[in-house]
């Protein structure tokens, strides 16, 4: 078994149902998909019993329950079972739409062993800035948080180097046994990842990352609502576990931020480049014809 794509998800069935049938329709072989139930009170445990059943479940998918674990556990537990020499973080609103990108993902992995972990969407740079984080706001300060997939035009077609990344993510088997799952002291959620970067990158691998949604790789339903600010309480425990991030790591972002970051160019198949020349096309074609307003 090559990848283990691990899923989380709470009460989702209609959405989970769309995602694992993306992952039927263009995931290959060499997969296993890994779903963490945790706890679903709808008819997700009769999906995946239904799912489970088919040739294709039975080659494929590999089901985990869970107790109200949330989604940092969910994943850990996921990465506990797996049995691929590369572990997916994947979420249950995300679809897969282009057959390429696994193996594109592969011979990326395959090309560069000093690579360690792939974000399939977008990395973080972290900057030293000498200001107290007081309000969630000040964790994604530009000045202090930089999105990047490094710059165009070049991002067509290479790997950025970053410090952190976001989810969808592939890390290596070997990483993982290296510097261990994600820390669980960031529970329910956020910044584990940033943390187990940050722990990869200590241990001598890069991360890196690419603009695959942006490609049509696979779309994400969460980006349609990005902007919409969650709850109080939910940002009260992102600050918290910003924080821990920050008061664990901002020595090593002082002593790195200023590093030239490297770049390698994607390892694609025939489809993969001509999904490329479409998007490039059409990304071009709003720059010279956008839309009226």
């Amino acid at each position: 078994m090559l990848l283990s794509v691990v899923i989380p998800t709470f009460n989702n069935e209609r959405v989970l149902r769309e995602c694992l049938d993306r992952w039927r329709r263009f995931g290959g072989d060499g997969i296993e998909i890994i779903v963490v139930e945790d706890g679903c009170k709808d008819g997700t445990p009769a999906l995946l019993a239904e799912v489970g059943a088919t040739p294709w479940g039975q080659r494929h998918l590999r089901c985990l329950h869970q107790d109200d674990a949330h989604e940092l556990r969910c994943t850990n537990a996921g990465i506990a079972a797996a049995r691929g020499q590369f572990v997916m973080a994947w979420q249950d609103d995300m679809f897969l739409r282009a057959p390429w990108l696994v193996p594109e993902v592969r011979a990326t992995f395959d090309a560069y062993p000093e690579l360690g972990m792939l974000s399939l969407s977008r990395g973080l740079d972290c900057v030293p800035l000498d200001e107290p984080i007081e309000r969630w706001e000040d964790l994604i300060d530009s000045r202090r948080l930089r999105s990047t997939i490094g710059p165009a035009p070049g991002n067509w077609f290479r790997l950025q180097e970053v410090d952190i990344v976001i989810r969808p993510w592939i890390v290596r088997r070997a990483c993982l046994e290296r510097v261990g799952p994600l820390d669980e002291a960031f529970r329910p959620t956020e910044w584990d990842e940033a943390d187990l970067a940050c722990r990869i990158r200590q241990a001598g691998w890069k991360v890196a990352t690419c603009g695959y949604e942006r490609l049509r790789a696979y779309a994400h339903l969460g980006s349609t609502t990005i902007g919409t600010r969650p709850p109080q309480s939910y940002l009260d425990k992102v600050l918290r576990n910003g924080r821990l991030f920050h008061q664990r790591w901002d020595a090593i972002i002082a002593q790195e931020h200023s590093r030239s970051r490297r770049t390698w160019r994607r390892q694609s198949t025939v489809s993969g480049w001509a999904a490329t020349a479409r998007q490039l096309t059409h990304a071009a074609a709003r720059v010279i014809w956008p839309a009226r307003t």
